[in-house]
């Protein structure tokens, strides 16, 4: 397997989620060329001051379509750097190739992280990937492909932004639907949140974009594998995980917009990066259905080398618990997936797809047509897809079984936790802490189901025990709206947060 080879290159030992340092280098160190340089441009060996303000990736099969008033700039392994005017530009989309606008400059990479491999599998995991069967998957597919079209300029992409929030009503969890404009169209992302045990403010984020092209967009556009196969991917996760209970917060989102260039993802790492968000890593499922006979059958596995230890944790899971092949690429111009807006951004981010390069037979080649159906779509090949993901996160979540860790003992004092009263509530809600003999005061921080920090109330304690009541105000800049609140303590990690429900 091509996979044990790439493990080589990625495997450390230190502790799960230990950090390794900030970025190295002096700035002030730095050429102009190296502070100037984008890194999807690195591989074409040009930077931002060589080109034009407007600049794209553009991958495609073979040749690029000759084009009136496109400028190539660069090419490599299929993908081509170009400029030109907007038509120029969409005449290429017309002819079924993916374009990327480049635009600015990424932020400073966080703090790296190390994964420590883990060598035996749990299993409650073990079951949790048992649950991903072809027929679970391919309801989902279809169900998407009954809407005739999912272009994001059609006028049922918001009936299907609902459809898609309904679903994840269905599951259990809390949708929320978050539009965008773009070139004069609203558009939108599709999310929901399993709020983690004890970090519920930081997020790993599985992810696909549910919108879909072809040469009659507005009329028929299936995207059965592209990107039928990746939401999917997404909801099948909700499906399993989501009676579960895990450290880590987990963030479901279904991208609209992918098509016009990572429009809807772009949208929300930027969101998310403003808000300083706790992303912790993000699993991104792009066309990962189609298998040709005859073609080794392997999963693409995509990574910039800041995200390379949650590339480990995901094919360590894979190894682990699925089996399936995969190859691993280390390539920091990789930036043609909803991965690349979490890199821009400064957060680690993996994109899982069917073929690496476009020129190989493993590619679909009813991608971007009225004819990407369901019938092209590998069971096989895309049920072990989903378990990797299904595998990844689960691991990366942290099963949460501390309930059960330890067995007949009883501490002097209950464990700390956190109550609300009257909940739900309509104008004041009070929080009663117990369990913190050794402090004098604790701060009940509250948070909205995207995962900011909305408000905070100081509970002075006595004796271990204390109250305190929040009113309903405007929080830090943002509206506080009815809907679902969570409540963790600060400082105290261990303890479970609370749920709250606000009513107007």
């Amino acid at each position: 397997m091509k996979a044990l080879q790439s493990i080589a290159l990625l495997l450390v030992t230190i502790a799960v989620f230990a950090t390794a340092g900030g970025t190295s280098g002096d700035p002030a160190e730095r050429t102009i060329d190296e502070m100037a340089a984008h890194p999807a441009l690195r591989p074409f060996g040009v930077t931002l001051k060589d080109l034009p303000a407007e600049i794209f990736l553009v991958r495609t099969r073979g040749e690029l379509p000759a084009v009136p008033g496109i400028t190539v700039h660069g090419a490599r392994d299929g993908v081509f750097l170009v400029s030109g005017e907007s038509e120029a530009v969409s005449a290429l989309e017309r002819a079924r190739c993916a374009v990327i606008p480049i635009e600015g400059l990424p932020a400073t990479t966080r703090a790296p992280r190390q994964w420590k491999t883990v060598n035996s599998p749990d299993p409650a995991i073990m079951a949790m990937v048992g649950e991903v069967g072809w027929d679970r998957v391919a309801t989902k597919i279809q169900w998407l492909v009954a809407f005739g079209t999912r272009y994001s300029y059609a006028p049922n992409h918001e009936d299907v932004a609902d459809a898609i929030g309904a679903a994840f009503a269905d599951i259990g969890l809390t949708p929320v639907l978050d539009s965008f404009q773009y070139n004069g169209a609203t558009m939108w992302n599709v999310e929901a949140t399993q709020a983690g045990t004890v970090y519920p403010d930081s997020f790993f984020i599985i992810c696909g974009h549910f919108d879909s092209y072809s040469e009659s967009p507005m009329v028929s556009a299936p995207g059965a594998d592209d990107n039928g196969t990746g939401t999917a991917a997404v909801l099948t996760a909700a499906e399993i995980l989501a009676p579960y209970d895990f450290q880590y917060s987990i963030r479901y989102i279904c991208f609209g917009g992918e098509e016009q260039g990572l429009r809807g993802s772009q949208h929300y790492a930027q969101w998310a990066a403003q808000n300083d968000l706790g992303i912790v890593g993000v699993l991104n499922f792009d066309m990962i259905g189609y298998w040709e006979d005859g073609v080794e059958m392997d999963l693409e596995i995509e990574t910039n080398h800041a995200s390379q230890w949650l590339a480990a944790a995901i094919v360590n899971a894979a190894d682990l618990y699925v089996g399936v092949p995969y190859q691993l690429h280390v390539y920091d111009g990789a930036w043609w997936g909803d991965h690349a807006s979490f890199w821009n951004e400064g957060y680690a981010a993996v994109n899982h797809e069917e073929s690496w390069d476009w020129a190989d037979p493993d590619f679909n080649p009813y991608y971007h047509t009225t004819h990407d159906s369901i019938a092209y779509v590998s069971p096989g090949f895309t049920t072990g897809n989903v378990k990797i993901g299904v595998a990844a996160l689960a691991t990366l979540a942290l099963l949460d079984t501390t309930a059960s860790a330890i067995e007949g003992f009883a501490p002097h004092w209950p464990a700390a936790s956190i109550t609300a009263h009257p909940n739900p509530f309509t104008s004041r809600v009070a929080f009663t802490v117990t369990g913190v003999p050794d402090r004098g005061a604790v701060r009940v921080i509250i948070y909205d189901v995207r995962g900011r920090r909305v408000d905070d109330v100081p509970v002075p304690l006595h004796l271990g025990r204390g109250t305190a009541s929040w009113n309903f105000r405007r929080g830090n800049n943002i509206e506080l709206r009815s809907g679902v609140y969570f409540v963790r303590l600060e400082g105290l990690p261990n303890t479970a947060p609370a749920k709250v429900v606000f009513i107007k």
